[in-house]
């Protein structure tokens, strides 16, 4: 509602000055405003909220879509994997300690 009223308020103000000052200081505002919005400062800062938004849209997108499909229990479509690597030969699988552990021959005892 209030939202609602500033605008209507915003509507009235801009009338009354609009047809108070006339076409010259309409195009003099416009003007200025357009080289406001062409200035470096403002570009700038209108790409970063462009990164800024796209960054967080495709985060939505992909969240979105796990909920989607962990509701409906379908699984998400998946693009092809890239062709694997042949296994290799996987070593043992004994404990650590056993492995680093040198294999030696105990010393006998001293007289």
């Amino acid at each position: 509602m209030k939202g609602k009223l500033l605008f209507i308020a915003g509507l009235a103000i801009g009338y009354v000055f609009g047809t108070r000052a006339g076409r010259r200081r309409y195009e003099q505002i416009k003007s200025a405003a357009q080289n406001i919005w062409e200035s470096e400062p403002v570009q700038w800062s209108v790409k970063q909220a462009q990164d800024a938004v796209g960054d967080v849209a495709e985060e939505a997108l992909t969240v979105a879509k796990r909920v989607i499909h962990q509701v409906t229990g379908e699984k998400p479509a998946t693009k092809k994997a890239p062709a694997k690597k042949p296994a290799t030969k996987k070593a043992p699988t004994e404990p650590a300690a056993k492995m680093a552990a040198p294999k030696t021959e105990p010393k006998p005892a001293a007289k």
